[in-house]
C-alpha cells in the first residue's frame, strides 16, 4: 500500500470514528436556561435592575422565579458588596406547590454605603445549582458618611513648633500650635503625652488626647486660653476588635450612630499614664461633635517619622 493510500485510509477511519460518537454532556451555554426570573416594579421602593437609595430607605426586591422542566427544592438569595466579597447568603425550602413557580419579596433598609448586588437562584433535590435566569439587581447606598484616612497628628514638642499637634475632624487637617488660634473653631482635639516609667515599657511615649475645652489645660506649654473652644466629646477608648468594628460595622451614617449610642460619650480628654493602657495602634474612640454628628476615630499607627518625631496615624469616619 502506498503512503498516499495509507493516509487516505486513516483519514476515512478517523472520520468514521468521530461520526460514531455521540455528545451526551449538556452544553454549558444553555444548561441553565430552564430557570427564569422576573423582577417586578410593584411598589415605590422596588428595584428591578439598578437603583440608588439614601441611608435608611426601604428596599423591595419583588420577583417571580420559574422552572420549566424540573422541581426547584430551595431558593438562595445571595448578595455581594461592590468588591465582590460575600456579604450575605440566605436559603429557604419551597413548598411542593411552589417548586415550578414562586413569587416573593425581599424587604430591608439601606444601612451600607456603596453597591450591593443580589442574585436569586434555585437548587434541585441534590442541592445542585439550577440557574438564576442570568439576572441580578444592584442597589447602591448614597454616601452618608465621610472617611478620612492616614492623617498624622504629632506629639507636641515646644522645640519644634512646626509639628502639627492639633486636629480638625471636619477639615481632616492637623494644625501646628501657631496655626491653632486662627483655626480654633474647627479644632476638635490636641495631643499631649507622658513617658512610661514602668520596667516593661520604660521610656515609651504615652499618648493622650484632649478637647480644647479641657480644664485645666493638660499641656500648659501650649497656652490655648484665648482660643475659641470647640466642645467635642469622646467615648472611653475601644480596645477590643477596633479594626473590625471600624471597617466592617461602621458602614453608613445610621450604623455609625447606632454603634456610637451604645457607648457613653461624655469625655473631654484621656489621662493614661502607662504605655500598656494608653492610645496606640488598633484603638478607637467614638465622638460627638457640637453640631450633633457622630463618628469614630481609629488609631492606625503610633510610630516615628524619618526625622525621629513621634506621631499617631489616624482615620476618622463622621456622619455627613
Amino acid at each position: 500500500m502506498t503512503t498516499r493510500k495509507i493516509l487516505a485510509f486513516l483519514t476515512v477511519l478517523a472520520l468514521a470514528t468521530l461520526g460514531s460518537c455521540s455528545v451526551e454532556s449538556e452544553n454549558i451555554f444553555n444548561m441553565f436556561e430552564d430557570v427564569k426570573i422576573t423582577f417586578h416594579d410593584d411598589s415605590d421602593y422596588t428595584v428591578t435592575d439598578y437603583r440608588k437609595y439614601n441611608d435608611g430607605d426601604s428596599v423591595h426586591i419583588s420577583f417571580t422565579i420559574t422552572s420549566a422542566n424540573k422541581d426547584m427544592i430551595k431558593l438562595v438569595v445571595d448578595s455581594t458588596i461592590g468588591t465582590g466579597a460575600t456579604n450575605g447568603k440566605r436559603e429557604f425550602a419551597l413548598k411542593e406547590s411552589e417548586r415550578r413557580s414562586y413569587t416573593g419579596r425581599i424587604r430591608f433598609k439601606i444601612q451600607r454605603d456603596g453597591k450591593a448586588t443580589f442574585r436569586i437562584y434555585a437548587l434541585d433535590d441534590m442541592n445542585v445549582y439550577m440557574g438564576d435566569g442570568y439576572k441580578s439587581v444592584t442597589v447602591e447606598g448614597a454616601p452618608s458618611y465621610t472617611l478620612l484616612a492616614d492623617r498624622k497628628v504629632y506629639r507636641p514638642n515646644p522645640d519644634k513648633p512646626e509639628l502639627p499637634t492639633f486636629y480638625s475632624i471636619a477639615k481632616g487637617k492637623a494644625y501646628t500650635y501657631a496655626e491653632g488660634l486662627a483655626n480654633a473653631a474647627d479644632i476638635d482635639f490636641g495631643i499631649y503625652y507622658g513617658v512610661d516609667t514602668t520596667i516593661s515599657n520604660l521610656g515609651r511615649v504615652v499618648y493622650n488626647l484632649y478637647s480644647t475645652t479641657t480644664e485645666p489645660n493638660p499641656y500648659p506649654a501650649f497656652d490655648i486660653s484665648n482660643w475659641e473652644k470647640r466642645p467635642t466629646l469622646f467615648s472611653a477608648m475601644i480596645e477590643s476588635s477596633a479594626a473590625s468594628i471600624f471597617n466592617n460595622s461602621l458602614i453608613s451614617s445610621s450604623r455609625i450612630e447606632e454603634e456610637a449610642k451604645k457607648q457613653v460619650i461624655d469625655q473631654t480628654h484621656t489621662d493614661f499614664d502607662t504605655y500598656a493602657k494608653a492610645i496606640k495602634a488598633d484603638r478607637m474612640f467614638y465622638f460627638l461633635t457640637p453640631e450633633g454628628k457622630y463618628g469614630a476615630l481609629y488609631i492606625k499607627q503610633n510610630t516615628i517619622d524619618a526625622n525621629g518625631d513621634d506621631y499617631l496615624s489616624i482615620l476618622t469616619k463622621i456622619q455627613n
